[in-house]
Order: C-alpha cells, then sequence, then structure tokens
C-alpha cells in the first residue's frame, strides 16, 4: 500500500506530536481497512476534512487494485469505507470467500490459485503420466523428482526473478530434456577414493 506524501505531510505538521501520530494512525487505518476515522479533537478534524478527498480516492484506488482493477471500484470503496474490517482473525474470511467477494469466478480461481510445492510423489506420479503419455520410458532416463523437488527448493521455487506458477510445466520441461541412462550411476558414500591417483 502506497500513502500519497500529502496525506501525511498535514498530521506531521501539527505541533502536538500525539495528536499528528494519533491522526496519522487513522488515516492509514481508513487507507487499510476502510475503518471510519474518529477525530478526538478539532484540529484532527479539520484536517480530516481537508483531505477527505485525496482519502476516498486512495482508498478506492487501494480496493481496485485488490479488485484486479475491476470498474466497479466507486461501489466496493463505499461499501468496504462503511463495513470496517474485524481484528479478530477467527472472523476474516477465507482466501476463497475474499476471491469470491472479489468478483473472482471459480473458474479463474484454480489458474490464480497460491503457488503450492509439489512433493516428491507429487512429481513422479506426474512425470510417470506425461511419459507414459508420450511415448517416453522415464526409468530409462535420468530425470529424479527428488533432485527436481531439491533444485527448485533450494531457489525458494524461483524461475529467473519471477515465482514459479506451474510446477507441471517444469516437469514436462524436464522428462523432454532428461537424457538416457548410461548404465548405473556411481554413488558416492563419503570414503576418500584416493587410490585411483596412486
Amino acid at each position: 500500500m502506497q500513502v500519497l506524501d500529502s496525506l501525511i505531510d498535514g498530521p506531521l505538521r501539527l505541533r502536538n506530536r500525539r495528536e499528528g501520530d494519533e491522526l496519522i494512525g487513522m488515516i492509514v487505518r481508513y487507507l487499510r481497512t476502510g475503518e471510519e476515522p474518529q477525530p478526538r479533537t478539532d484540529t484532527q478534524e479539520a484536517v480530516l476534512t481537508a483531505i477527505r478527498p485525496v482519502m476516498e480516492t486512495s482508498r478506492s484506488r487501494i480496493v481496485a487494485g485488490g479488485n484486479g482493477g475491476s470498474k466497479s471500484t466507486s461501489k466496493t470503496a463505499s461499501k468496504t469505507a462503511s463495513e470496517p474490517e474485524s481484528n479478530d482473525a477467527s472472523k476474516r474470511p477465507s482466501e476463497e470467500e475474499e476471491e469470491v467477494g472479489r468478483g473472482v469466478k471459480e473458474e479463474e480461481r484454480g489458474s490464480k490459485a497460491r503457488f503450492r510445492a509439489p512433493s516428491p510423489a507429487e512429481v513422479d506420479e506426474y512425470a510417470r503420466s506425461y511419459a507414459a503419455s508420450k511415448g517416453i520410458d522415464l526409468d530409462s532416463t535420468d530425470f529424479d523428482p527428488e533432485r527436481f523437488v531439491d533444485f527448485y527448493a533450494q531457489k525458494d521455487w524461483m524461475v529467473g526473478r519471477s515465482r514459479m506458477k506451474d510446477w507441471k510445466a517444469s516437469v514436462r520441461n524436464w522428462v523432454r530434456t532428461s537424457k538416457p541412462r548410461e548404465g548405473k550411476r556411481e554413488v558416492n558414500d563419503g570414503g576418500d577414493d584416493f587410490s585411483q591417483y596412486d
């Protein structure tokens, strides 16, 4: 959330620092949750009256951003402004309920769902079904589900500078580019085998 400097400059210029800090808190709370400010003093009320149009515009932009920029921001902003959020975590809506509230359709929810890292078993199951559909013998390749999961887990599931969106696409790519196995892999048992250099 970006707070405009013009909203903060007024409260910062108040001589009574406590009054200014309270005012900044009210502004930020309004922008974030839509909770109506309750001024305690005449000065706070005067400042809030002066910056009210900027606060409402900023609030509607924040709500529109949460809605993916939908055009129906004025209705949503006024509804959210009149219904302050509860701080009780048990009453907070689930992620799915929030998406429904923002107007996200059920079909879109599946494709825009948050990324969940797969387990090696899930990767293995998907890779085997994909390889079978393409006529690839997965056991004769060097594809290893644990290596796949470890590789991306160490990178925090990042692909370049972006977070991975579809691990199944990455599995398909790894299966397609996996090399045929050339016999048995050597396993390093931790012993030092320097005899080959003597």
